[in-house]
């Protein structure tokens, strides 16, 4: 009895503070909850948009690629325009009617530069209220803006388009609109029939060029003259708070070594001499017009891109992911190129590389003829050739044949056999 007395005793409920505590907590656990479910479902609806606003932006290289590369043979003349307008939007007509893009989206930061011919001579747009009467289809159009949604969310375009077949073959095409039989398979492993040189890129007089003495004051700016430093560049000086303005050069560009900061970019109109290390650092454009000779390491880190509108000239040559090389005419590495994952090297002409290595996703595409001298290491990367391919070591790597570069093979070499 008296054990039970005592057990009854010891016997107690939750008071009111208990409960109280209890209430506070669950409503903080509820709260919590509730805060992460909302945020979760706001970070889905601003994937979901930027998604949306990277596939708009991509829709409209598409479209504009199809234009500058696939003239219509009813045409009689065979150019587009391009206008930016004060509304933010571009248009591919003097009378505004053709929209680029959705009308949900606006660009700012447009820059359009169509190469004619030389160096010296190209068109431009690089403010609103500003056209390109007559774009010119068989010549390089380098494109850059920022697209922008109703969100305010921003996605960067930077690429060049290519130059497509030269006129007289694409109306003798037309013309002719019979079949051609196919042609003999070319065997891999000889020179391809017509000996293919890479012309050297000589040097400029770079006496005649304005040494640059002090970088953040931007004596380039605004300025019809070659440039030149004994020293490295760091692009843009003084930490970006200058030259934000000055992102071009109008004539050619001397240099001992350059870094452009992440984001940046830089535009070269005619040719480019460095003879020390280039870095791209990331997601920032070197755009040259004409000729670059590159002589020192050059490191493209992730999401950068250079676009040569003639020739390059370059040593050592390492891509970093997402990052890519456009070449309007031919390209020459001396020393080793590697492509790290998901990048890729496009050269329109003809290609001359030693030791190549490419890593995952990583693609070269050749518009002509390669010739690879030292032997390649491929790890899922691809390269598709479009006309003949030669090779200057043994075991050869295997070689296979498409119609196109459009699905090249993983760890061989394709050469496109056209009919």
């Amino acid at each position: 009895m008296k054990k039970l007395k005592m057990y009854v005793q010891n016997e107690r409920g939750l008071t009111l503070i208990e409960l109280l505590a209890t209430i506070v907590i669950g409503a903080i656990v509820i709260g919590l909850a509730t805060s992460v479910f909302v945020s979760a479902a706001k970070q889905n609806k601003t994937t979901y948009e930027h998604n949306a606003l990277r596939q708009e932006a991509n829709l409209i290289i598409t479209k504009l690629r199809q234009i500058h590369q696939e003239p219509d043979s009813s045409e009689e003349t065979y150019s587009y325009s391009l206008c930016y307008e004060s509304n933010e939007k571009i248009y591919l007509d003097t009378t505004l009617t053709n929209s680029l893009g959705n009308e949900n989206y606006k660009f700012k930061n447009v820059e359009f530069i169509n190469a004619i011919e030389t160096a010296d001579s190209y068109k431009t747009i690089d403010s609103t209220n500003d056209c390109i009467n007559s774009v010119d289809i068989y010549s390089p159009l380098l494109v850059k803006f920022t697209l922008v949604n109703d969100q305010g969310q921003e996605f960067d375009m930077n690429t060049a388009i290519a130059r497509i077949t030269p006129l007289d073959e694409v109306i003798r095409e037309w013309e002719e609109n019979e079949e051609e039989l196919p042609g003999e398979v070319p065997n891999p492993g000889e020179p391809p029939i017509e000996e293919v040189v890479f012309e050297e890129i000589p040097n400029d007089n770079f006496n005649q060029y304005v040494y640059i003495d002090k970088p953040q004051h931007c004596p380039w700016e605004n300025s019809n003259k070659s440039y030149k430093r004994n020293g490295s560049l760091h692009f843009p000086p003084n930490n970006g708070n200058n030259c934000r303005n000055a992102g071009s050069f109008q004539k050619n560009l001397y240099l001992n070594g350059l870094v452009i900061s992440p984001g940046d970019s830089l535009s070269i109109m005619e040719s480019f001499f460095n003879d020390g290390g280039t870095e791209l650092q990331g997601n920032s454009t070197l755009n040259v017009l004409f000729n670059a000779r590159l002589l020192g390491n050059v490191d493209i880190k992730s999401g950068a891109s250079l676009i040569i509108g003639n020739r390059l000239q370059a040593s050592k040559t390492t891509l970093e992911s997402t990052s890519d090389i456009y070449v309007g005419d031919s390209a020459k590495f001396t020393n080793d190129l590697k492509l790290k994952s998901n990048t890729e090297l496009y050269v329109e002409n003809n290609l001359f590389a030693q030791n190549i290595t490419l890593d995952n996703g990583a693609k070269i595409i050749v518009g002509n003829s390669a010739i690879f001298e030292k032997p390649i290491t491929m790890t899922n990367g691809s390269i598709c050739v479009e006309e003949n391919v030669s090779f200057g070591f043994k075991p050869e790597p295997v070689v296979v044949y498409a119609d196109s570069c459009a699905n090249p093979s993983q760890n061989k070499i394709t050469v496109v056999n056209k009919p």
